[in-house]
């Protein structure tokens, strides 16, 4: 450990408690992406005891400090906060979005947010290829049916059977190695598949490609949410997921591209070999940028936590507000657990009744992430297409490949408002959206085969339905999960949520495809029934993580009612320069 740290009485004006303990050095730290000076521990500690002597100082974010409003400098205005003390950290040190710090840190992220692109890229990929003549000739597969169910769900069993290692690798080696060694297997996966002469052979590639990419995805959330800045952790980690669309688009048009101009079985060659590409760019970038500042201080690696909180979220100020803020509730939180953590330990995610709560939102969301409807649309738009009487190929392919631009392009609107508006209205605005949109779609499907021009109706069904889903869902799809686990669960409790997401998936896959050639159309009928389902559990249960930073998810997840707790806000006025003049009234929210 570090010693026996020193103590002070930090920020009162933050409310963050007293006599909380420092494990601070006078070296500078050697890190390559320590950009700034750690302070000298005993100047520092004489310095803001010196300046804070004879104030008094109150538990974090309870009651924080009382201030004269006649004494506020400049305007004051109201704000309704979700937690008190990163309103008063934010205001005191206003963000600079634009800043070079700021700028390398979208850069990191959007490194990070490719590893969402190899599922996306998988599920567009198989359900073109699927309805392409040389692939159904090359392995005597049918656009539908219990064979090409396999097919198609034998990528989710690799991505389960990658369940164990996940927490593995990125609890003990870190997020960065655990995603680049899932991209390397992919890139393997890649290489068994792209060249398969037979059926046996293109699964076992889709084995190994699914089993790569769930390592890599248990880790990315977890990568991007823990760098992510807290003012706006919203829209830089729900972006994230935004990029599964990047995936499906890419593999949209290259599919539609090859269909159109080649007539081999390098028509479906070609986008198998294109799905190596952007974890071959995630590799080359991924071991050059910091770790996770939660993942070094649990491996007490503080300085440098500390160092990589300070360039890229104080601009290089380690003593920002912001910083010290989330510094020392990571450091507090690390040291209220001081037990063991195995790889293997899995009772620790639901060994206590808050804990419990925690799994259950994130199995929950694992299931309300897939079972919306968004796997028939996203492995079965052309089959969709083909039952609405629309049954050219190249047709269908173009529809194919349009339809994930503007899902594209909604989800990063949504991305931006998820702090504005919070999870839980997003989810269910969006659930909201996609029950209508099922409801237009079964109806003009069951009719369309007597009337022929309803065909039109249905592709617009199927567009809003990804405009909706991705608007509300898609941005919160791997973050609100990854924000319900606590900082030494995250990377186990990311993996199990990828292994009953894929569970999922599987279901869902097999049963489609056997309930396409079945019944038809009325397999929409479920899915009607189920999102009205869905979006009673997450009106009663479902939390509100928006406004609060990743360590205060705390308190709310052991309060009697968590769900209530979660849409508490505070009213709190705050000066131009940064003071909490006043602290007004606490209501809830939906």
């Amino acid at each position: 450990m570090w010693g026996t740290p020193p103590t002070f009485t930090p920020y009162p004006k933050l409310g963050l408690g007293a006599g909380f303990t420092l494990p601070l050095s006078n070296k500078t730290a050697e890190n390559e992406h320590a950009a700034v000076q750690l302070p000298n521990p005993g100047a520092t500690m004489a310095k803001l005891e010196d300046e804070f002597k004879g104030q008094a100082v109150v538990e974090h974010d309870n009651e924080p400090p009382a201030y004269d409003e006649k004494a506020a400098v400049g305007e004051v205005k109201e704000i309704n906060a979700a937690s008190v003390a990163l309103a008063a950290a934010t205001a005191e040190q206003q963000v600079n979005w634009w800043s070079p710090n700021m700028i390398k840190l979208y850069g990191i992220m959007a490194i990070g947010y490719l590893v969402s692109t190899m599922n996306g890229f998988d599920s567009s990929l198989m359900g073109a290829i699927n309805a392409m003549p040389p692939y159904q000739e090359t392995f005597g597969l049918s656009s539908a049916g219990s064979t090409t169910g396999i097919v198609f769900m034998i990528y989710q069993v690799g991505q389960i059977c990658s369940f164990p290692f996940c927490g593995m690798i990125a609890d003990g080696w870190g997020r960065r190695w655990c995603i680049f060694i899932g991209c390397f297997i992919v890139l393997i996966g890649t290489a068994i598949q792209a060249p398969a002469q037979h059926l046996g052979q293109f699964v076992a590639g889709r084995f190994v490609l699914g089993f790569g990419a769930s390592l890599a995805s248990a880790a990315g959330p977890a990568y991007v949410v823990e760098l992510a800045h807290p003012s706006a952790r919203g829209t830089m980690a729900g972006l994230y997921n935004n990029f599964w669309w990047l995936g499906n688009i890419l593999a949209g048009w290259t599919t539609y591209g090859s269909n159109h101009h080649i007539k081999t079985s390098w028509a479906w060659r070609i986008p198998t070999v294109v799905q190596a590409a952007m974890p071959g760019v995630v590799m080359i970038f991924i071991m050059f940028f910091p770790e996770s500042p939660r993942w070094l201080i649990s491996k007490d690696r503080a300085e440098e936590a500390l160092a990589i909180l300070a360039k890229y979220h104080g601009d290089g100020d380690v003593n920002s507000p912001v910083v010290q803020l989330q510094y020392r509730e990571i450091i507090e939180d690390h040291h209220s657990t001081t037990d063991e953590n195995p790889w293997w330990q899995m009772k620790e995610l639901f060994n206590t009744k808050a804990r419990r709560y925690r799994l259950f939102m994130v199995i929950a969301m694992a299931f309300i992430g897939q079972w919306s409807g968004n796997n028939v649309v996203s492995y079965f738009m052309p089959e969709m297409f083909k039952q609405a009487g629309i049954t050219d190929d190249n047709t269908q392919l173009l529809l194919n490949a349009i339809n994930p631009i503007f899902s594209m392009i909604a989800a990063i609107w949504g991305a931006t408002l998820l702090d504005k508006l919070g999870r839980r209205f997003m989810m269910l605005a969006g659930l909201a959206g996609s029950l209508a949109s099922y409801i237009m779609l079964t109806a003009f499907t069951a009719e369309s085969a007597n009337h022929k021009n309803l065909s039109y109706g249905v592709i617009v069904s199927i567009y809003v339905f990804g405009i909706c889903f991705a608007w509300g869902f898609t941005p919160l799809q791997t973050l609100y999960a990854v924000e319900c686990l606590e900082n030494r669960t995250r990377a186990k409790g990311s993996g199990l949520s990828f292994l009953f997401l894929n569970v999922a998936i599987m279901i869902n896959t097999y049963g489609i495809s056997v309930g396409m050639e079945k019944i038809a159309w009325k397999l929409y009928l479920v899915y009607i029934a189920w999102i009205c389902i869905e979006m009673a559990i997450i009106y009663f249960f479902f939390v509100e993580t928006a406004g609060k930073t990743l360590e205060e998810l705390k308190s709310i997840f052991e309060a009697p009612n968590p769900r209530k707790e979660s849409t508490k806000k505070t009213k709190v006025a705050v000066d131009e320069a940064g003071n909490v003049v006043n602290v007004g009234t606490t209501t809830s929210g939906i």
